[in-house]
């Protein structure tokens, strides 16, 4: 099992550089936390997240995606500049 990030600050989170390169995902999927914050901007709720979109996530799970989002934002978006170059 892959430890949780920053010491278990993210219990839910994980990054590992064999999977998705690295990014930071909820842990046991393949779900970057960047695809969550990203819903969330556009306005999906986390609730409708849940329902239509990831039945098979807890709402821990989701949270703690958009706390680990917002917590370390200007890194996330790098990511996605470093992606899209």
């Amino acid at each position: 099992m892959i430890n949780g990030i920053n010491g278990g600050d993210y219990p839910h989170i994980f990054s590992d550089p064999d999977i998705c390169g690295g990014v930071p995902c909820i842990a046991g999927t393949r779900i970057p936390v960047r695809t969550i914050g990203s819903y969330v901007q556009m306005g999906v709720s986390p609730e409708v997240l849940i329902q239509e979109y990831y039945p098979w996530l807890s709402k821990g799970e989701v949270f703690a995606a958009l706390a680990y989002y917002y917590d370390h934002l200007p890194e996330v978006e790098a990511m996605d500049i470093l992606e899209a170059a």
